[in-house]
């Protein structure tokens, strides 16, 4: 995991409201709304709406979360997560939000604490993006993503780019864990992403987004368990 600096982090307050929180990552929405069918559903960190509105157009009720006064509407809460009563959405989204979370432990443990049934998140992998978007306090190998999530429930793990139009299931966590670890180690580094990029079929190759659909147990979950 690789921090930037803190001073360049993007924060409540910029000149425009739509600072950084464009239509990017929409397709991770369409993704995420087959987990929201029927389900009341919180959008953590919603941004300008346009993802919470495709989870409206399936779920039972839908509502968002921010911390901006200017993106409040009536279907979106304006505050912290600690305000929001326990258990009281079935499942939580939040896309590409972890990353600029100051306390990610506490914010993972926030979203386990507000969701009965799932917790469904989206982050770059470091293991390709490098972490080189100044606005990111840090971002995630594969590993230490699995870690995060881990301790609120049973985590089921994704990959696809970063506007969520290629998204796969990682079918063989460990073998997945191993060609991130070899991307990560300089002496295979380049080699790794080579035969990622030439010779594995595509739903095996590396990318450069970590998503994961988190089953909440009221216990840790093993970190062995399958993914």
């Amino acid at each position: 995991m690789v921090a930037s600096n803190f001073a360049n982090v993007r924060r409540v307050g910029d000149v425009s409201a739509d600072a950084g929180r464009g239509p990017g990552q929409l397709a991770w929405y369409r993704f995420a709304s087959q987990f929201c069918v029927g389900k009341t559903v919180l959008d953590a960190g919603c941004g300008l709406g346009m993802g919470l509105d495709i989870l409206k157009a399936v779920a039972r009720d839908a509502k968002g979360q921010d911390l901006d006064d200017r993106l409040k509407r009536d279907d979106i809460i304006i505050g912290g997560l600690e305000n929001i009563p326990s258990k009281s959405f079935d499942v939580v989204v939040t896309i590409d939000v972890v990353e600029h979370v100051e306390d990610d432990t506490g914010f993972i443990r926030q979203l386990g604490r507000i969701a009965r049934e799932s917790v469904f998140v989206t982050t770059p992998n470091w293991s390709v993006t490098r972490c080189t978007w100044p606005y990111h306090l840090r971002e995630y190998t594969a590993q230490e993503f699995f870690r995060l999530l881990s301790p609120i429930g049973r985590v089921n793990l994704f990959k696809g780019n970063g506007p969520g139009t290629i998204v796969h299931p990682v079918r063989n966590r460990e073998a997945y864990m191993a060609i991130n670890r070899l991307k990560n180690f300089p002496p295979t580094d380049y080699a790794t992403r080579l035969f990622s990029r030439f010779c594995l079929p595509e739903p095996a190759r590396l990318h450069s987004h970590n998503a994961a659909l988190v089953e909440i147990s009221s216990a840790p979950a093993k970190s062995g368990g399958a993914a």
